[in-house]
């Protein structure tokens, strides 16, 4: 029985980016078209059922009520789940999807709802779709067509080898023992408090680890990519301390804010390696959101492994399986 899995945060894009610089605004309404339209593309591709992650905000069940019923031919059933309205939500319908013998997952999100899907479970394939400006793991595309892509996988249409790949993560480590984890990149702060999630303030930024540094993509992760681009397909990341005395690189480190960055150091790190958090005490942003504090005594690392969410390469998905006549039938 093929299965496909929808989770869809409500609180995505609407941190304090779109104050500070000139992110984009995907608000409720938006992401209820979203989901309606990716049900939509599930359902083309024959799956027998859609599991929905259920959300305060009602997203599942909004996106239903304007579909009739004759427009999907997969069940439909919305997860039956606590709420708490944090990203736990994210981690426990992973979690659910798994044991319920999901097999492929749409996310609709930014880096951060991917990070705690991927928190739980990371073999379950995912196709990310973007709601905002500034992301990196999750990619712009219709939502029409991720939701196809979606079933394709769900349905073994094509050889999932072929389509399928295994990204990066970073490890965060205290004392050897593993803490926490992100998909992009971890950022250490001088910044005591948490306040405002997001990571907006360069002058506080002390160090930047990558799993993958674009020039083409926003945010912290960026800088490395303005030097020494590192793909997701790469077995390696990147490492930046920041401040005066080395280089000074330009990157656009938000929606609309181009800055020049001063540079200490830029080092290429290979799978395995651990990079040690020099700047203490801190706190570090995980894919873009402050989550650990660093007291003056912790020793804590950043270890780069691959072992991080499968992704689904849309674009090949959907032409693999129109090489094998998928969307074609007899007369």
């Amino acid at each position: 029985m093929s299965k496909v899995g929808i989770i869809a945060n409500p609180a995505s894009g609407k941190d304090i980016r779109r104050l500070v610089a000139y992110a984009s605004l995907v608000d409720n309404r938006e992401k209820t078209n979203l989901v309606r339209r990716i049900i939509l593309g599930i359902s083309s591709t024959g799956v027998d059922e859609i599991l929905i992650m259920p959300d305060y905000h009602g997203l599942g069940e909004k996106a239903l009520s304007g579909i009739g019923p004759e427009s999907v031919s997969a069940k439909v059933t919305i997860l039956d789940m606590a709420v708490s309205g944090t990203q736990e939500d994210s981690t426990n319908a992973m979690r659910l999807m798994k044991e319920l013998g999901v097999g492929c997952v749409v996310t609709v999100g930014g880096d951060g709802t991917n990070r705690a899907v991927a928190k739980g479970d990371r073999t379950i394939p995912l196709v990310p779709v973007s709601t905002g400006t500034n992301n990196v793991f999750p990619v712009m595309v219709e939502a029409t067509t991720a939701g196809i892509a979606a079933g394709i996988v769900a349905k073994h249409a094509v050889d999932l080898d072929k389509v399928v790949t295994t990204h990066k993560r970073l490890i965060t480590l205290e004392s050897g023992t593993e803490r926490d984890m992100a998909l992009i990149d971890v950022v250490v702060l001088e910044q005591p408090f948490v306040g405002a999630r997001a990571v907006w303030k360069l002058s506080e930024v002390k160090q930047v680890i990558c799993t993958r540094a674009q020039p083409d993509s926003l945010g912290l992760s960026s800088i490395g990519g303005s030097i020494c681009p590192v793909g997701p397909e790469d077995d390696y990341g990147v490492s930046l301390k920041l401040g005066e005395g080395g280089i000074r690189a330009r990157a656009a480190v938000l929606p609309g804010v181009i800055q020049e960055i001063d540079i200490q150091e830029v080092r290429l790190i290979k799978l395995g390696e651990e990079v040690e958090v020099t700047f203490k005490p801190s706190l570090m942003a995980l894919d873009g959101e402050r989550e650990l504090k660093v007291g003056a005594k912790d020793k804590v690392k950043v270890r780069l492994e691959r072992d991080g969410p499968c992704v689904v390469d849309i674009n090949k998905a959907i032409k693999g399986a129109a090489t094998k006549g998928f969307f074609v039938s007899q007369n």
